[in-house]
């Protein structure tokens, strides 16, 4: 326990000399909170650090359209019931589709990743890529 303890404060001291921007500075506090959580909180000897995804359009834009299906599902609904069947429009016809929203994982900057693992004594063992996430199983060199 005394071995894990000296190398979380290695990391956490580390992590400050080697912070060039906010972006890496991220970075070295993910790999160090996963590490206190996995390695000293729950005994582990490995632990894993995961990069979530991110959508590509912004949140505005993604409201907007979510505004826009419902809007058009209220039209929809007024133009059925509240007309003649005769002069149904397109929209009455087809319906409303709704908004399709991507996402993307995130990924880190692994040049930067790895030498700062490699500095505390960490590589990465396995690699998991998949459309929502990133994650990284990191071993003791």
């Amino acid at each position: 326990m005394r071995e894990k303890l000296k190398i979380a404060n290695q990391m956490r001291v580390s992590r400050k000399s080697f912070s060039h921007n906010a972006e890496s500075l991220k970075l070295y506090s993910k790999c160090y909170h996963a590490y206190v959580s996995e390695c000293i909180f729950k005994g582990k000897d490995n632990f894993k650090v995961s990069f979530g995804s991110k959508y590509i359009q912004s949140f505005s834009e993604r409201v907007s359209d979510w505004y826009n299906y419902i809007l058009g599902n209220v039209r929809r609904f007024f133009i059925i019931h509240f007309t003649n069947n005769g002069d149904r429009t397109l929209i009455a016809q087809l319906g409303v589709s709704k908004p399709i929203h991507l996402k993307i994982a995130q990924t880190p900057n692994e040049w930067i990743l790895y030498e700062f693992l490699e500095r505390n004594g960490f590589r990465v063992a396995n690699e998991h890529l998949s459309l929502s996430a990133t994650v990284y199983e990191i071993v003791r060199a």
